[in-house]
């Protein structure tokens, strides 16, 4: 399957390199002397630097993640881990967490390994059946997140409670692109007539946004096919893990879900009634014209990105192709 994003977007900042040294004597200190034997730079996150350690003994296989985007956010990042497998979420063993210690560069996590290929690599050849079974356990996994519920949406502190409230409705997703709109930046970026095309859209359809009656709920908001792993059991594809929890807010379920209809698999009838199974099967409920609900919620995020200093001439194309899919290329 083609037409992926991402292909062009490049990282923000390089990989963090840290020495051998460092790397034997952080493993010796956690895990009981183990020697490391082998170590690989992972790939698949553009903000931050996850490095892979073969040790000699028990746990044999770890993920070293440095937070070089937000460092404020290993806190709150391991939190949700621990959340998220108190609840059953397929997730990364939390095995250690630093959030003050600058020894590697950045705080850090230590996560098991988890074995699985990335959604986006097992999209990039998938046949009908597979989609469609994909799809399902895509679904099965965002109904999950989502039934971790908050009185109110906006950011989360450290111990998971909702430190910034925000209106993430009709009238916020408006605000914000107002806000992003007037930023010089993203105007010379997308160009006046794709946001004056996207505002005459948002007046008519962002109120839509306002008939969900479902609980705030937990969003991971970066559930793309890099950070889902999946494995074929032989009879059916599950999901192994959901990764890089940094981005996660109160919000709609339409925030992950935006993520998830993006391309490849987009809007490929298999996907969307895959998604829609998998969700509804899991005890999770759906409005019927949901997939226009999470296009139009994920515009944040291809607004937000546009705003970033260090956005790369990939991404910038990808947000105009998705705007443009929402506000037409008129």
């Amino acid at each position: 399957m083609s037409d992926s994003l991402r292909q062009g977007w490049g990282r923000g900042s390089a990989t963090l390199e840290v020495a051998p040294e460092a790397l034997a004597g952080l493993a010796a200190e956690l895990f009981d002397g183990a020697a490391v034997t082998g170590s690989a730079m992972l790939s698949g996150g553009l903000a931050n630097t996850n490095i892979r350690l073969d040790l000699a003994r028990p746990p044999g296989r770890v993920v070293l993640r440095l937070a070089q985007r937000d460092p404020g956010a290993i806190e709150r990042e391991a939190a949700l881990l621990r959340l998220a497998a108190e609840r059953g979420i397929p997730v990364a063993p939390l095995l250690h967490a630093e959030a003050s210690d600058m020894r590697l560069g950045a705080p850090f996590l230590v996560l098991g390994f988890v074995e699985g290929v990335m959604l986006e690599t097992a999209l990039s050849d998938a046949d009908d059946s597979v989609l469609a079974d994909l799809g399902y356990a895509v679904g099965e996994l965002l109904a999950g997140v989502h039934a971790v519920a908050f009185d109110n949406t906006g950011f989360l502190d450290n111990a998971l409670r909702v430190a910034t409230p925000l209106d993430m409705g009709g009238e916020g997703l408006k605000a914000f692109a107002a806000t992003m709109s007037a930023d010089p930046l993203v105007a010379e970026r997308l160009g006046a007539a794709r946001l004056a095309r996207l505002q005459d859209v948002l007046a008519e359809q962002a109120g839509r946004l306002d008939g969900w009656q479902g609980l705030p709920c937990l969003a991971h908001s970066d559930a793309n096919g890099s950070n889902i792993l999946v494995a074929d059991t032989g009879s059916y594809w599950r999901v192994t893990a959901l990764l890089d929890w940094e981005f996660a807010f109160a919000g709609t379920p339409f925030f992950d879900l935006g993520n998830a209809i993006r391309p490849p698999a987009g809007d490929h009838p298999l996907w969307l009634t895959g998604i829609d199974g998998g969700y509804r099967s899991a005890g999770g409920t759906l409005p019927a014209d949901w997939p226009e609900l999470a296009r139009l919620t994920d515009l944040t995020a291809w607004l937000d990105f546009a705003a970033r200093r260090e956005a790369t001439p990939g991404l910038i194309a990808d947000c105009c192709r998705m705007i443009d899919r929402v506000a037409g290329a008129g």
